[in-house]
């Protein structure tokens, strides 16, 4: 067969295919114009969806906020605290909250949705919301809360306490973490304060008891020394005992805090003990180890020392104190609104467009297909019935 003969065949093929559809060109019209009209009621029927979008600012990592705050806690108590208080609160977090059950139920009871979604229960209700509700991240952060549902101006108040909701939640996770942390310091302070009163009267009961005793300058500065490295040495175990109390001891802060600890103890031995190396820094130093002062000495140079131990953890629990204490007085918004949302003027669906468009093409091509079918069975009942 050469390439004129194929072509006319393939021509010829062409032509019967159109033949065909030719044939039955009422029918196709007639399927097409069906699907046409019952696409367009059908999208008529279809109740009317609108969405209302409020977008949020990612959450600032603010440094005067309550992690701040933890961050200036002595011996190491800033990781702990701001461990425990979550100084920073990402957007995926927000995300999980708004998509909580608590923020869910509190939605549903506030606007009455049970009834709104005519639901058996709240627990459908709140299903509903869910299945209405859309939380989207951009690149930048942006956080955009979606709700859809038929009464536009409903739509908009329910994206907005989402908002109002999650704003609510922040608050008083920040106020009871900021009333934590004050009550924590605020009772180490109290102790702080005992225990210095305390030693300040031992030493002035030493005084009236003894005569005032005064040691010469390098006794004086050992104990100012031994003082200040045992008061950090205090607040090194008291961060190190609350923070096993839910780490574990494999823990990355935990094995620094107790490298610290070890390392506050040998300087701390040090300084009262001396070196046990004669050729130790200790023993070449300027300070004299205490076990080597006189006896009437060391006992008052001990009362100094324990007095300028409590006088150093005094000092740096009242500035925390007051640092808790305005943080836990600030009442801002932890939420920041970058558009408000607004009652929707369009719909979002039905696409009535969309929806005659999709069923006039596929009621076209069931059309063919039913067009060559119907050809296929009528060709296939005359060869039955021609004679053989």
């Amino acid at each position: 067969m050469n390439e004129a003969e194929q072509y006319s065949d393939d021509e010829i093929n062409l032509l019967d295919y159109w033949h065909v559809l030719a044939k039955r060109k009422f029918l196709f019209f007639a399927v097409i114009f069906v699907a046409m009209i019952v696409s367009v009621i059908v999208s008529l029927m279809l109740p009317k969806i609108y969405a209302s979008t409020t977008s949020l600012l990612p959450p600032q990592e603010n440094p005067s906020g309550m992690s701040a705050i933890a961050s200036q806690l002595p011996g190491g108590l800033g990781g702990l605290a701001g461990g425990m208080l979550g100084g920073k609160s990402p957007t995926n977090l927000w995300m999980g909250i708004l998509k909580s059950r608590t923020v869910l139920d509190d939605i549903v009871k506030q606007f009455n949705l049970k009834e709104v979604y005519q639901a058996k229960s709240e627990a459908e209700a709140r299903t509903l919301l869910r299945g209405a509700l859309r939380i989207t991240k951009s690149k930048e952060d942006i956080l955009s809360i979606t709700v859809e549902g038929q009464d536009p101006e409903l739509t908009a108040k329910l994206a907005n306490a989402f908002v109002e909701t999650l704003d609510r939640i922040n608050q008083s996770i920040l106020t009871t973490s900021g009333g934590r942390m004050r009550a924590f310091v605020e009772k180490r302070l109290e102790e702080a304060k005992k225990a210095l009163m305390a030693s300040e009267d031992a030493v002035k009961a030493f005084q009236e008891e003894n005569g005032a005793v005064k040691l010469d300058v390098q006794s004086s500065a050992i104990f100012q020394a031994i003082g200040t490295v045992k008061g950090e040495l205090m607040a090194k175990e008291v961060a190190l005992k609350t923070l096993l109390s839910y780490a574990t001891p494999q823990n990355p802060e935990v094995k620094i805090l107790k490298t610290e600890v070890k390392e506050l103890r040998s300087a701390l031995s040090s300084l009262e003990k001396g070196n046990d190396d004669p050729d130790g820094p200790a023993s070449k130093g300027i300070f004299i180890p205490t076990d080597r002062l006189p006896n009437l000495g060391l006992q008052y140079a001990r009362l100094l020392r324990d007095a300028k131990i409590h006088e150093t953890l005094y000092s740096l629990l009242t500035e925390q104190y007051e640092m808790a204490r305005i943080q836990e007085a600030k009442d801002s918004s932890t939420v920041q609104v970058l558009d408000i949302a607004t009652v929707p003027e369009k719909r979002v669906r039905p696409k009535r467009r969309v929806i005659v468009m999709l069923s006039t093409f596929t009621a076209g091509f069931f059309a063919i297909f039913l067009i060559f079918f119907l050809e296929y069975i009528e060709n296939a009942k005359k060869k039955y019935k021609a004679p053989h």
